[in-house]
């Protein structure tokens, strides 16, 4: 088992970077590490750097000119076994300096997707400042990292100054891609975002912009797929700084293209979408559980036509809908407006679901379309909306035990016929009234 771990991710060779003054290159030893004090040098070194090295970066700022799908002159791309590993949080920073990038989608880092995956890729222990400027160019994003890797994470990482130019040119800040079908990669293994933090998007950016993804890439469409095994998304924190103005589409997490998915223990914060949120491409089977978020329109999304999420578990989360949110956001949406039973199997148990701080607002609580099956049972509901539990078109439908704080049931209502489910404790109070009028 030894051996076939080493063939698999064999060790690595360690190299020492440091933003030196002394105008030194240096060997790269941790005495006398190389100097990457300025763009140049360190693209030039990041480049230069076999596969299977971990590459250690020292205090400081390193600017980078980063990585975006055609891009010429000096730039560095991730390699397949590369470690990037900084001394800390806002200790270490890679900095996104790019002026020529007007109209691409450019990351801190990446790599060209033709060239197939970079498999155990990471990077881990700083912040990325992806440096967003509003005057640069019409139609770029500035993010962190997208990579596409069989066993590749990002994780312990701090991103800002994140955004996008225009509307009509969306990009994500980290993701991490869990196939290409176009390039023949029809899903990879084991990728995922753990333990980073994305604060301080840019004030003029745009939007739409999904922060934490993991799934297809930019341009992924809905007439393509690709089947990634256990991708996640852990223990992240996302604030996108929404606290009143909600006219930006900031999506917090995003999962798709995955077989054994797992989004969890995240806190989200003062954003539109708190997700995992979808309109494009589907997932097989997911858990979503354990998840806070504060001030949203909507917690977990799904608004899918050909694709479907086949097997979900939504459970454990805690939903504050923001005060702003209309009486048609759900802390909860699996929304389907095209194929009759494009999701499969549907469990949402034991959420909460509230207003933010307790507050009041119209937002409602969880709404399934199109499921083939669907349990929803033991959420505890607080908000004004009428009938808060809601379907619409779907199969195979039990509601079980869902209450307000107080302990008084709410019952499940069919939007297709406008009628209440019954459950236990209905049918036993129709039962004593049935036996008293018996009776009388």
């Amino acid at each position: 088992m030894l051996l076939e771990a080493l063939l698999l991710d064999p060790p690595r060779i360690d190299i020492w970077v440091a933003k030196r003054t002394d105008g030194i290159a240096g060997s790269g030893t941790q005495m006398d590490p190389y100097d990457g004090s300025t763009i140049a040098k360190f693209d030039t070194l990041m480049n230069g750097f076999a596969v299977n090295t971990c590459i250690h970066l020292g205090p400081g700022i390193f600017e980078t000119a980063g990585y975006y799908d055609g891009i010429t002159g000096t730039y560095w791309q991730a390699k397949t076994g590369m470690k990037v590993v900084g001394s800390g949080i806002d200790v270490t920073t890679l900095k996104l300096v790019n002026t020529a990038a007007t109209t691409q989608r450019v990351y801190a880092i990446g790599h060209a997707l033709s060239s197939s995956t970079v498999d155990f890729f990471e990077v881990s222990d700083l912040t990325i400042d992806c440096n967003f400027v509003s005057n640069q160019g019409t139609s770029w994003t500035a993010g962190a990292v997208r990579i596409m890797g069989n066993h590749s994470r990002v994780v312990r990482v701090k991103v800002k100054n994140w955004g996008n130019k225009s509307t009509g040119t969306p990009g994500f800040v980290i993701a991490m891609l869990a196939g290409d079908p176009g390039n023949g990669v029809n899903g990879v293994l084991n990728c995922g975002i753990e333990q980073c933090i994305a604060i301080n998007p840019h004030a003029s950016a745009a939007g739409p912009i999904t922060v934490l993804h993991v799934g297809g890439k930019e341009t992924a469409s809905t007439s393509e797929e690709a089947f990634g095994l256990g991708p996640y998304i852990r223990n992240c924190f996302v604030d996108c700084d929404q606290t009143t103005d909600f006219s930006k589409d900031y999506r917090a997490l995003s999962i798709a293209w995955c077989k054994g998915g797992v989004v969890e223990g995240n806190r989200v914060d003062n954003t539109k979408f708190g997700g995992p949120y979808q309109t494009a491409t589907g997932a097989r089977d997911l858990v979503v559980r354990n998840n806070t978020y504060r001030n949203v329109y909507k917690g977990p999304y799904w608004s899918l036509g050909l694709q479907g999420v086949q097997r979900l578990v939504a459970e454990g989360n805690s939903i504050e809908l923001a005060s702003g949110a209309a009486s048609t956001d759900y802390a909860i949406e699996i929304y389907s407006g095209g194929s009759l039973y494009v999701h499969g199997n549907i469990m949402i148990r034991d959420n909460r679901i509230r207003y933010v701080d307790g507050g009041s607002g119209s937002g409602s609580g969880v709404r399934v379309v199109n499921a083939k099956n669907l349990l929803v049972g033991e959420n505890v509901v607080e908000v004004s909306a009428s009938n808060p539990l809601r379907n619409k078109d779907c199969e195979s439908v039990e509601y079980f035990d869902n209450r307000t704080p107080a302990g008084v049931l709410i019952r499940g209502f069919n939007e297709t016929n406008s009628i209440l489910y019954s459950e236990l404790e209905t049918d036993a109070e129709d039962a004593f009234i049935l036996g008293l009028l018996k009776k009388s």
